[in-house]
């Protein structure tokens, strides 16, 4: 790794007419791996795009880059692309949005060339790093099954083998540990540390200083708002104010039932005859390792999906045919599986207002108090400046703000979450967790999915684990964290080094 160095000169970065990055004074160099900390908006994402040659600093101001790569300097990235390698959570909706077919062992070979798939028939020698790389990623039972049909977890892992199966020399890894079981952490801490001691490949990782980080990234990037600091502060926002419930609450003590459900992808069971009832004012947790069948709930929960023959699911009380355009309206979700949908240029203010009509950032017929009301709601919850520009422009913990206000919108009755913490600082974790217990209090319903159970307690009434799509712990909270399915998610051996 000491053959590629990377300096940057007094840098300023510009994303349209907005400055992202101020006045940068940096050396990525010697022997050192770098964890790059900060709150949600400071810049992590844009400085690693800039790094590996993805941004051009502004042209506004005389700031340099400078690689110096086997002694030679240049300012231009062009020939040190090659040999830079850079996984960000957008990767994985792009192969779901473009919905592809595209095996997962294909999506690791690919990386050797660092194209999105194969555009060559692929050597015996070709295929056979790609499944070695796999199996050692944990990703053996699913190298054959397409990226649309694995888990946000197992897609995470299967992006990061891409990308390490050309042994870089510079490795750049966004929101290192989202969307990972504590499983998948550890074999993920694991391969980084054997990578980084080898001594060829430099790390960069980025998180907001809760993160795990491999043992040999010892330096350590601070931003705050775009700017380089030596610790950032700790400012912590505002309570998140709650829209107003226009509409009664269901009479129906039942607001969703599932009987004998399954979902079958690619030939697998994702959910596997799975009955389970959450009554009015409940509150659910949905735990499991990455690809047991978690996110395949939410979306047959919220309409999004159908069951098999034989499998029924009913909202509010109601059987039969149902109309799931009247009962999205009663629902809000939170899910990346939402986001994806949703296209990258579509202004902020079009999302938020497509959650009151359970559109993906279109929208239509609204009146002008509703317009009014999310304009206020914005302003409440600091996103006023981020209403006209577009979703892809923010961070990925912005984005993920937006797309909780977009699911509250309407004030639902039944709040659905994927991963709710995922890709949020510590004080927006804070505020998430305040604004669900205000939710609860007020007697609405919620299940969410999550990795995260030290979140879990005061908040939760019940809790669901799932194997391979099958129940196999459904009680109440107090009862769930002592039954061996549960325990099992969350024992690691040794304790994981964070990133402060």
């Amino acid at each position: 790794m000491d053959s590629l160095e990377i300096h940057l000169h007094h840098v300023d970065v510009d994303l349209g007419t907005a400055r992202i990055l101020h006045d940068l004074n940096l050396s990525i160099a010697g022997r050192e791996h770098f964890a790059v900390l900060g709150d949600n908006g400071a810049g992590k994402t844009t400085l690693l795009r800039l790094l590996v040659g993805e941004l051009w600093p502004s042209q506004r101001s005389s700031g340099q880059r400078i690689y110096r790569f086997f002694g030679e300097d240049s300012s231009s990235p062009i020939g040190v692309r090659p040999h830079v390698r850079l996984v960000t959570p957008s990767m994985a909706d792009w192969y779901q949005r473009h919905d592809l077919r595209v095996p997962i062992w294909e999506v690791i070979c690919a990386g050797l060339r660092n194209t999105p798939f194969l555009y060559h028939e692929a050597s015996e020698a070709e295929r056979e790093k790609a499944r070695t790389l796999g199996l050692e990623m944990g990703l053996g039972l699913v190298l054959d099954r397409p990226m649309r049909s694995v888990s946000t977890g197992q897609a995470k892992r299967a992006l990061l083998a891409r990308a390490l199966i050309a042994e870089p020399l510079l490795l750049a890894v966004d929101e290192l540990t989202q969307g990972l079981d504590r499983q998948g952490q550890l074999r993920l801490l694991e391969a980084l540390d054997r990578i980084a001691a080898a001594g060829r490949t430099r790390l960069l990782v980025s998180g907001h200083g809760l993160l795990p980080v491999p043992e040999e990234v010892r330096g350590r990037i601070y931003l705050e708002h775009g700017r380089q600091v030596e610790r950032p502060s700790r400012v912590r926002p505002g309570q998140l104010d709650l829209p107003d419930q226009h509409t009664p609450l269901s009479r129906s003590d039942t607001v969703m039932e599932l009987e004998s459900c399954s979902v079958v992808m690619d030939g697998q069971a994702a959910v596997d005859t799975l009955s389970w009832t959450v009554r009015a004012g409940e509150c659910w947790g949905v735990f499991g390792h990455n690809g047991s069948g978690k996110s395949t709930l939410l979306q047959l929960i919220t309409g999004y999906r159908r069951p098999w023959p034989g499998g029924e699911t009913r909202w509010f009380g109601r059987s039969g045919l149902t109309r799931m355009r009247q009962i999205r309206s009663r629902i809000g979700v939170l899910a990346p599986w939402i986001g994806e949908r949703i296209e990258p240029s579509t202004a902020c203010r079009d999302v938020l207002l497509s959650g009151l009509c359970d559109g993906l950032g279109v929208h239509r017929g609204l009146s002008a108090a509703q317009i009014r009301q999310v304009e206020e709601m914005a302003r409440a919850w600091g996103m006023e400046e981020w209403l006209e520009r577009p979703l892809g422009s923010l961070s990925y913990g912005q984005a993920r703000q937006v797309m909780l206000a977009r699911a509250v919108a309407h004030a639902p009755e039944l709040l659905v979450l994927d991963e709710p913490f995922s890709g949020l600082d510590a004080s927006w974790q804070v505020r998430m967790v305040e604004l669900l217990q205000h939710w609860t209090a007020k007697g609405r319903t919620l299940v969410l999915a999550t990795h995260s159970p030290e979140h879990m307690d005061g908040l939760l009434t019940h809790g669901l684990v799932l194997q391979q799509g099958q129940c196999v712990a459904a009680a109440q909270w107090p009862a769930l964290p002592h039954h061996p399915a549960f325990a099992s998610l969350f024992e690691a051996p040794g304790q994981l080094r964070d990133g402060s």
